[in-house]
């Protein structure tokens, strides 16, 4: 895990809470975006700031699998110093995917069971997170 993140994730995961709080399922229900609203509202805020619109996404998995996001600095031509990758596990039904089981194929504001499960999902993206270079 950065230090740097877990900083950020203290001081502005009241914002994240309520982005999740206030936003229909629809807007989030995929882990890349989970991953971009976590860095625009968390990790972006102050210091290096990230190019979320540049992320690469490797999933070679089928109905299951795992999905790799990397995450370049917004910086021109970045070297490999400038990565941050993180990556979760997905299935393909609610009894084995994380956000599918959160989300129950709803398409509304979330209860507030969900909310927090949101948010654990975002912690755990955050805590794998690390430099490509570690």
């Amino acid at each position: 895990m950065i230090k740097e993140f877990s900083e950020k994730w203290d001081k502005y995961k009241g914002d994240l809470e309520k982005y999740f709080r206030n936003t229909k399922q629809t807007e989030y229900n995929k882990y890349g975006t989970i991953v971009k609203v976590l860095f625009k509202i968390v990790i972006n805020r102050e210091g290096k700031v990230f190019d979320i619109e540049r992320m690469t996404i490797i999933d070679d998995g089928d109905y299951q699998g795992t999905k790799i996001f990397i995450i370049p600095l917004d910086t021109y031509q970045p070297t490999i110093n400038d990565y941050v990758v993180t990556n979760t596990y997905y299935g393909s039904c609610s009894g084995c995917d994380t956000l599918q089981a959160i989300n129950k194929y709803e398409d509304e504001l979330p209860n507030e069971r969900q909310v927090k499960e949101y948010m654990v999902l975002a912690l755990h993206l955050l805590q794998k997170c690390k430099w490509i270079e570690e």
